[in-house]
């Protein structure tokens, strides 16, 4: 059974249980209620330049049933 876990950041599309996913690797991306998740690398690149980082990064992820 595959549950939806989030909403990527960027184009909205989801992201379920068991699939991988792309996070910022700057912090302020990952804190508190504001924890940004793409669905791909494309959508993490579309995040960069709004978001005005310098020398980030992306870590690649797979959503697990208990993640928050």
């Amino acid at each position: 059974m595959t549950t939806t876990r989030w909403v990527c950041a960027t184009c909205r599309g989801t992201i379920t249980s068991g699939q991988r996913y792309v996070r910022c690797s700057v912090s302020a991306c990952n804190t508190g209620r504001m924890k940004l998740r793409f669905c791909d690398v494309k959508c993490w690149n579309a995040h960069v330049p709004t978001a005005r980082h310098r020398g980030a990064t992306y870590v690649e992820d797979v959503a697990g049933p208990d993640d928050k």
